[in-house]
């Protein structure tokens, strides 16, 4: 069934279909209830394919996310989502298991598939991300990392959140304070977290240690890996440790769990992020508690507002955490 059958079968033309399936322009209620009569009783369901391309929209956004198995980017992509499914979009995921490559290779799908906008949920953000964001002309949102440029984003504030665990750790009595983070690739949390770090260690006139900072990579595995290199190798035994991730944090508890060092009794350890796994483990984690779900929300309103050329009211919008404490320290 076609726009010119159900003319045909409605005595009107193909133009007055369109402006009744559309809800556009002025249709006689008499006329309009006759070709609403004809539609319902053949079942005629518009061809959404063709219909975004009458109005050069395809309803459709663009995700890009580095792992999809991660709570983090489950809970920012669930966020979108609902935001989304009210305004009538759906969406199609790019999941890159962190590679740069797919994710550039992800911009140019989306342009082929004409998506109306794109979100990327970016643990990285390099030079060549950006030239890519700006030849490819589609409205994109990042979050995750702060842009510098033009491009919007929804990001935490990192090196408050940092310096408050930091802080905290110091007024508990905690001097000797372990430090376990990633790679700088990634400034929000490989660079923001470690100067919120070093700047609480600085208000608070401790020295900085290097034989207490190790890296890992976001595994539970790397968290183990690096406590256990500081706790080797350092000859005055930490006190507190923090970890830039909830997964890196529970990895040093296991490192601790083996060699029958007490927690929080003898070593206090903090994380970040606020997984569903901090609560369930024992002693239950210490954290800052990051609402991904609502950075989602807050990024597809901004990409909407863009898209529906609303005035935006800030390119930057910084996200609240909420710090919990538990009993891994206190």
């Amino acid at each position: 069934m076609t726009i010119k059958e159900i003319a045909k079968l409605a005595g009107v033309s193909p133009a007055t279909v369109s402006r009744v399936i559309n809800n556009s322009g002025y249709v006689k209620d008499e006329v309009r209830k006759r070709v609403q009569n004809v539609i319902d009783e053949t079942g005629y369901r518009p061809n959404p394919f063709a219909k975004a391309l009458h109005q050069n929209k395809s309803q459709t956004i663009g995700v890009i996310l580095p792992k999809i198995n991660a709570s983090s980017s489950g809970d920012t992509v669930a966020g979108i989502t609902d935001y989304f499914s009210e305004k009538g979009y759906s969406l199609l995921l790019g999941n890159t298991n962190h590679s740069v490559e797919k994710e550039l290779e992800f911009f140019q799908l989306f342009k082929e598939k004409m998506v109306d906008g794109i979100i990327l949920i970016a643990t990285v953000l390099t030079p060549k991300h950006k030239e890519v964001i700006k030849k490819s002309k589609i409205p994109t949102v990042i979050v995750g990392q702060e842009s510098l440029d033009t491009t919007p984003c929804v990001i935490f504030d990192e090196v408050m959140a940092a310096k408050e665990m930091v802080d905290f750790l110091i007024e508990s009595g905690r001097k000797r304070i372990a430090f376990i983070g990633v790679d700088e690739i990634d400034v929000a949390v490989g660079v923001k977290r470690r100067e919120g770090y070093v700047a609480s260690l600085r208000e608070h006139s401790l020295s900085l240690r290097e034989s207490y900072i190790q890296k890992g990579d976001f595994t539970v595995e790397s968290g183990y890996e690096a406590c256990r290199l500081i706790w080797e190798t350092s000859e005055e035994k930490p006190d507190a440790v923090f970890a830039v991730t909830d997964k890196m944090a529970i990895g040093a508890m296991n490192y601790f769990f083996e060699k029958d060092i007490r927690i929080p009794e003898d070593v206090a350890v903090c994380g970040m992020g606020g997984g569903f796994i901090s609560k369930y483990f024992h002693p239950k984690l210490t954290t800052a508690f990051y609402d991904f779900k609502a950075a989602g929300m807050e990024g597809a309103k901004l990409l909407f507002d863009i898209i529906s050329m609303k005035k935006i009211s800030a390119k930057k919008i910084v996200m609240n955490h909420t710090f919990v404490k538990r009993e891994s320290a206190y």
